[in-house]
Order: structure tokens, then C-alpha cells, then sequence
């Protein structure tokens, strides 16, 4: 193996580890104070159930989402499954928040979460990219 398949796994190690950190804080920010947390955006939840409705679709979806990633990032088996989870949610991300854009003209609050998105993908599809290469012999 050379230098670019040994290090694979740790690139994708690198963007489970990301995931996983950045899911938990979204999940406990939305999970501890949906009120404050979606007031920080311009929203305002006015009923219990908008507060509960919150807590679970802004809360419990990332805290699932980052329980995944670190299960995935423990085992090198689960290395690929979690990095793909992480490209498919991080694309769905920046496609619909492309959208909002468009829709909503929510460029100048938006913009600034491109970079760190487009980092974890582009790592993420690097990663996948050399480790199924490498799997499949076509890189050595």
C-alpha cells in the first residue's frame, strides 16, 4: 500500500470525527433550549408543541445522525457506511440551503456555513474515493 491508501482511513476518520462533533452540538443546542436556539435564526416557537416539534427535528435527527458517525468512526468496517451518510446529509445541506437561497434570499446568513461544509464533503469524497479505489486494487 502506498502513502495516498494508507492514509484514506484517516481522512475519513478526520471527517467522521467532524461530523460527529458538529451533530452533537447542533443536537444538544436544539435538544437543551429549543426557544433560544431557534430565536438565534429569527424563529419563534410560540406553542409546545412548535417546542417539541424543534427539539425533535432540529435536536434528536443530528444527535442520531452524530451517534452513527462515532459508531462508524470506532469501527473500520463501518468507516465507508458512515463517511457515505455524511456526504448524502452534507450534500442534501448545501443543495437545499442553495435553494433557500433562491427562495428566501438568505444568502448573506448562509454564506458563511458553505466553507465548512464544503470542506467536510470534499474530504468526505476524497476519502470514499481512494479507500473504494484501493479496495478494488485499482490504487496500490
Amino acid at each position: 500500500m502506498n502513502r495516498l491508501t494508507t492514509f484514506a482511513p484517516w481522512i475519513n476518520r478526520i471527517v467522521l470525527a467532524a461530523a460527529t462533533f458538529v451533530f452533537t452540538m447542533i443536537g444538544i443546542r436544539y435538544i437543551a433550549d429549543p426557544v433560544h436556539a431557534a430565536a438565534a435564526t429569527g424563529a419563534i416557537l410560540n406553542t409546545p408543541l412548535a417546542v417539541t416539534t424543534t427539539r425533535i427535528g432540529f435536536g434528536a435527527f443530528p444527535l442520531g445522525i452524530a451517534v452513527f458517525t462515532f459508531t462508524s468512526l470506532l469501527s473500520t468496517r463501518r468507516l465507508l457506511p458512515g463517511v457515505r451518510l455524511v456526504a448524502i446529509v452534507v450534500t442534501s445541506t448545501i443543495f437545499i440551503r442553495v435553494i433557500g437561497i433562491f427562495a428566501d434570499g438568505a444568502l448573506p446568513a448562509s454564506s458563511r456555513l458553505f466553507i465548512p461544509e464544503g470542506v467536510i464533503l470534499t474530504l468526505a469524497a476524497a476519502g470514499l474515493f481512494v479507500q473504494t479505489r484501493a479496495a478494488k486494487g485499482e490504487i496500490s
